[in-house]
């Protein structure tokens, strides 16, 4: 009989079939978002049903004259998804993670910049919670009125917030990895080069602004 070799399919997963190191930290990330996003759903996700049919609401008097020009559904949507807030808070986790990262690999350790680290990756990861669980219930009211309606309107809303909650996950996530420091994430020429990113972002939206 002849020897039979062993297949390179476990090479990314590793022996026995367990997932790679980069793959269990990707679905540790992932997962405390989603147990997050669990918890704010019931309140966040009813809010984003009553801001989507207040929108509905308020439109329907602009309509017929008596509605105000600047509704208050209008208002709750743009202070309940900031793009900015968020913008914020991810590109200062980024940084101040990759900086924590290039002074490790010098063996200098600021006690202080971890706690602030691990701080903000908690902040972020509310932040970005609320606003896909208030999303997902407005997209849910986009979605329903768009079939009421036979219109269009609704389900093109509702594919731009899945986008925007996919963008969302993806800045959420990519921030937490460099920040927790796991590997390869834990080496300084990483580190630098999102340092680099995240001041060079900073720089552009100063001397550039947001349209």
């Amino acid at each position: 009989m002849t020897e039979r070799r062993p297949t390179e399919s476990g090479t990314k997963t590793g022996t026995h079939g367990n997932p790679s190191p980069v793959d269990a930290e990707i679905r540790a990330v992932t997962g405390s978002l989603g147990r997050e996003i669990r918890k704010d759903l019931p309140f966040f996700g009813t809010c984003g049903l009553l801001v989507g049919w207040l929108m509905v609401a308020q439109a329907r008097l602009k309509e017929g004259g008596i509605g105000p020009k600047d509704s208050w559904a209008d208002a709750l949507f743009s202070d309940f998804v900031s793009f900015n807030a968020f913008g914020l808070v991810f590109l200062g986790l980024l940084a101040l993670g990759a900086l924590a990262t290039c002074l490790a690999a010098l063996d200098i350790r600021w006690p202080r910049l971890e706690q602030m680290v691990e701080h903000l990756e908690g902040r972020l990861t509310q932040l970005a919670s609320s606003i896909i669980a208030f999303t997902l219930g407005l997209s849910g009211i986009a979605f329903l009125h768009s079939g009421l309606t036979l219109s269009s309107g609704g389900a093109l809303l509702t594919a731009m917030i899945l986008l925007f909650n996919c963008l969302l996950v993806v800045g959420f996530g990519s921030a937490t990895l460099v920040a927790r420091r796991k590997p390869p994430f834990d080496r300084w020429w990483i580190g630098l080069a999102f340092l680099t990113l995240a001041i060079g972002a900073v720089l552009v939206f100063i001397f550039r602004g947001i349209k």
